[in-house]
Order: C-alpha cells, then structure tokens, then sequence
C-alpha cells in the first residue's frame, strides 16, 4: 500500500497499473489513474490495520487530500501475491476517521495537528 501510495504522489502511473491485478483494468486504466495523479495533491498516508494469510493480505489506511482544506480517503483494501509480485485489487470504502487535536498532523510536518490541518 505505501508504495502504491508514494507512486500516486511521485506521479509513477505506470507503476501504478503493473500492481492493479490484469482482471482489474479497464481499457482506459492508464488514463484514468493519470488523471486523478494530475488533479489530487496528497497530504500523508495512515496506516491503521493490516492482515496477510500466504499470498492474501488486507490493509486498513487513510489517506489525505487537499480539498478545502482535506479530505480523507479511509480504506480496507485486497491484495494478492502471485509469482513474487504483489497486486492491488478493490477496497471498501469506510468512514473518516476521528483525527485527535494533539495527535501529530498526519502530513508528516511535525505539529500537531490543531496547529496544522486542524486549525
């Protein structure tokens, strides 16, 4: 999940649709992860759960947008393993989650996040 993630950030779309399981992808598969790399500015990343069972694995994370001023994207997400390599296949979306005042601000600035996203 991280290096999906640091791949929509760097803007690594390639990458990005070698890990999407081939059942998974559509036609426009490409074009449609460039888009959303060209038009969403990510914040940080959160991982909350993970589970792996052989080649199955499940991982719970938020990540964060910019959009007036953040949104969260909070996700179970499927994996498998098939011949060494790891592939990305859906996610259930899930509700936000409770973000504490005095925690650190999950944009990785070193403040909390009151006096960061929070405020």
């Amino acid at each position: 999940m991280r290096s999906r993630y640091s791949a929509f950030c760097l803007g690594h779309a390639n990458y990005l649709l070698t890990t999407l399981h081939p059942s998974k992808r559509r036609p426009d598969e490409l074009k449609q992860i460039e888009n959303t790399i060209n038009t969403t500015a990510w914040l940080g990343l959160k991982i909350l759960d993970h589970k792996q069972a052989n080649d199955l694995a499940e991982v719970e994370f938020v990540a964060f947008y910019e959009d007036a001023p953040f949104v969260q994207l909070h996700e179970r997400s499927r994996f498998t393993r098939e011949a060494g390599q790891w592939f990305y296949h859906d996610g259930v979306f899930m509700p936000d989650i409770k973000l504490g005042r005095n925690e650190p601000c999950f944009c990785g600035s070193g403040t909390k996040f009151k006096h960061c996203h929070g405020s």
